[in-house]
């Protein structure tokens, strides 16, 4: 049981994460905040929940991408249960117990919020879309620091330890770097939007975007092997 939630079901979501990107970038029709015009997707361009639009900037129908999208984050639930199997690998050390348990909860309550990303396009939900987004990054953050914290305190190699302290240096700049930027919708917006942000500063963002979720599911892929590692160990 362990092993499923803990280990195959994290790492499920990677592979299927990565598969429903794939197939989103494929399918996706066109278009990006600053140029409607745009042909498919652009990873320098384009934000990844864009690929969950209903409509997408160029205002084309966008089913097959967003299907693949949307389940994709749904399925972060599963991930969010799996975590709250986890502080049971931790129960031979006090501290890292505790912090295990601060950090599943915190992990199972940010994967809720990703998951409500994928029920609320950006198209169509805007504020909603940015409220879940910026709860859901905020609650990893703070996740992942405290089960870094749990490895630490553990009775096994920290190694484990080095995925989340990547994650939580690059955070920390990402958080400043978005920190005043205004929220502007692009589509009721638009004019305001194309006024405020140039296309160099929107390859940043999008860029930047996408290193800090390759740095989450690096570091998610890492914790799987310490929790496999702890499972084999103790024979659960």
């Amino acid at each position: 049981m362990y092993k499923f939630w803990c280990v195959f079901i994290p790492r499920f979501f990677l592979l299927y994460f990565i598969v429903a990107i794939a197939i989103g970038y494929y399918f996706y029709p066109g278009g990006n905040h600053l140029d409607s015009s745009q042909v498919g997707y652009d990873f320098t361009r384009n934000f990844l929940s864009e690929l969950g639009f209903y409509k997408t900037l160029s205002n084309e129908t966008n089913f097959i991408s967003s299907f693949f999208f949307n389940t994709a984050m749904f399925f972060n639930i599963l991930v969010g249960i799996g975590f709250l199997f986890m502080p049971h690998l931790f129960n031979e050390s006090k501290y890292a117990y505790i912090f295990a348990w601060v950090g599943a909860i915190l992990m199972f309550f940010s994967c809720l919020f990703f998951a409500l990303v994928g029920l609320s396009p950006g198209d169509i939900f805007f504020k909603a879309h940015i409220f879940f987004v910026q709860v859901a990054f905020n609650l990893v953050f703070l996740a992942y620091l405290f089960i870094c914290l749990a490895f630490y305190f553990s009775q096994i190699s920290k190694k484990y330890m080095i995925g989340s302290i990547i994650l939580f240096i690059i955070s920390i700049i990402y958080a400043f770097h978005i920190g005043d930027q205004p929220v502007i919708d692009a589509i009721e917006q638009k004019e305001l939007f194309q006024s405020t942000f140039t296309m160099k500063y929107l390859m940043l963002n999008a860029i930047s975007q996408k290193l800090v979720i390759v740095s989450m599911n690096i570091s998610l892929l890492m914790f799987t092997y310490g929790f496999d590692n702890f499972i084999k160990r103790r024979g659960l």
